[in-house]
């Protein structure tokens, strides 16, 4: 029978086999998945649950005993890590990063920020005059450490 309209495509996906060592064996991968639920894992022709092995970088470590076998263990990976490029400019906020991104020093072309909230300045700091700071307090200031402020400083 004819096939009306566009025909499917089908694509391979990444798969290595191993041989199992009725052991609690680790795998190097030839990639790094972005996380456990991205691989099928069947062990002589059954799936694993994600329960049964931790991924950590290239390496998949069982958490059991893994039956003797030649090429018994199969690893699929359902999909390469996406490259979304280069975000355009004023698109990300500072919800998107991710927690733990430390906001130390974010600069760019005429902006300054430090993020100082309750804590000790110990550094020379200049505050020219294309730049704004905001300062949430509290903030101390060590003796000996200079701030010269010719932009605009704001102190909340």
């Amino acid at each position: 029978m004819a096939y009306i309209g566009k025909e499917p495509q089908f694509t391979q996906y990444p798969s290595k086999f191993f041989n199992g060592d009725n052991s609690a064996m680790t795998v190097t991968l030839d990639y790094a998945p972005p996380n456990d639920a991205s691989l099928l894992v069947f062990i002589d022709g059954v799936r694993q649950d994600t329960d049964a092995y931790n991924l950590v970088g290239t390496s998949l470590t069982f958490t059991g005993a893994v039956p003797t076998g030649t090429n018994n263990v199969q690893v699929v990976h359902m999909g390469l890590t996406l490259d979304v490029g280069v975000p355009g400019d004023a698109t990300v906020t500072a919800a998107k990063l991710a927690s733990g991104v430390s906001a130390t020093n974010i600069t760019a072309q005429n902006t300054f920020f430090k993020n100082w909230n309750a804590v000790t300045a110990t550094q020379t700091t200049t505050i020219a005059s294309t730049e704004n700071a905001l300062i949430i307090s509290p903030i101390t200031v060590n003796n000996g450490v200079t701030w010269t402020i010719v932009g605009t400083l704001q102190l909340l």
